[in-house]
């Protein structure tokens, strides 16, 4: 593996920057203080892949017309427990932090609601969309398609996107259950992280030319058709992720490419949906409890650990004493700090 030069920032520096950085791109004061925090977060939790590496790309998004650097969200209440978001051509995650607290509430009152989101840009890790909720005592699920390069189980052509999906859930005395993943067997920007960084994945990832299994990321990226996980059960969830993403809120599909392909862009406009449920409404009072057992189950068992709970030692790390960050990546980013 390739020796990477890194240089210490503190999370402080890392959002200054991002902001600094999405402002010159053209981006409004509310919009770059949202995307500057999610490329903090993912700097401090991991995947680094969506951190500093994705202001490039948040920038060309702008400047080819592709994506909105004023996006104004409009949300609308299309019965007791569904709010509709326009993301104004812009980032899932401005309008999410909009409908935030009207979905708790009516989480609160229905005991579940959900928020789906069309015509919005999303290229950060789900947790961050889910965290917020759990933090607020609810249980979350989230997901959001994207743009075609995993292939279906025995297909030899892109169909779905990477897919993704984020669960979170309260935790008595600790910070909540989080987790999120890609339905493929590795998200797009970590094989490109792999390519820029000199190192094979970990395991097959994705089709070379010759249409087999890989781990060189060069011949993946080359091929832009990936893996889904566990074969045709990680197929299985994309699928699910297509329907209750692209379907439910009216986005892109994922195999609808012409809009993005036309602006160089990274992604496709697809849709988004957020689920938030109030367990004190489900009628289990001890709902807490069984959560707590099943951590505690899994925790001390073996090497074994609650799913999404690596972050927590990272965040913790990253909070105390800040990130190392790769020095070429800075100067790529005109970082003069």
């Amino acid at each position: 593996m390739t020796e990477i030069s890194t240089r210490h920032l503190l999370l402080d520096e890392v959002r200054t920057f991002a902001k600094s950085y999405l402002v010159k791109a053209g981006m409004n004061a509310a919009g770059s203080d949202v995307l500057a925090n999610l490329v903090m977060m993912s700097e401090r939790d991991g995947p680094r892949s969506h951190g500093l590496r994705m202001l490039p790309v948040y920038a060309q998004s702008f400047a080819s017309g592709y994506a909105n650097p004023d996006a104004m969200p409009k949300i609308e209440r299309t019965a007791p427990g569904v709010l509709r978001a326009d993301a104004d051509n812009g980032y899932f995650q401005i309008a999410a932090e909009m409908a935030r607290d009207d979905l708790i509430a009516m989480a609160r009152e229905n005991g579940i609601a959900a928020l789906t989101c069309a015509n919005s840009h999303h290229l950060g890790a789900m947790r961050f969309d889910t965290e917020p909720l759990a933090e607020a005592g609810l249980v979350a699920l989230g997901v959001v398609n994207s743009l075609s390069m995993v292939v279906p189980h025995g297909g030899v052509r892109p169909v779905f996107g990477t897919n993704p999906m984020s669960f979170a859930c309260p935790r008595d005395g600790a910070s909540p259950v989080v987790w999120d993943q890609a339905s493929s067997v590795v998200a797009l920007m970590d094989v490109k992280m792999a390519a820029a960084e000199g190192h094979d994945l970990p395991r097959a990832g994705g089709l070379d030319t010759s249409g087999q299994p890989s781990t060189d990321p060069n011949a993946i990226l080359e091929t832009r058709s990936l893996l889904p996980f566990g074969e045709h059960k990680g197929a299985a969830i994309a699928f699910m992720v297509e329907i209750l993403g692209a379907a439910l809120a009216g986005g892109t599909l994922s195999v609808n490419n012409e809009d993005r392909e036309a602006h160089g862009a990274l992604n496709v406009k697809g849709g988004a949906t957020l689920i938030a449920i109030d367990p004190s409404r489900f009628g289990n009072a001890s709902f807490n409890d069984y959560v707590t057992r099943v951590c505690a189950e899994i925790e001390g068992n073996g090497a074994a650990r609650v799913p999404g709970d690596g972050r927590l030692g990272k965040r913790a790390e990253a909070t105390s004493t800040g990130i190392a960050v790769s020095t070429a990546l800075l100067a790529e980013l005109g970082f003069e700090g």
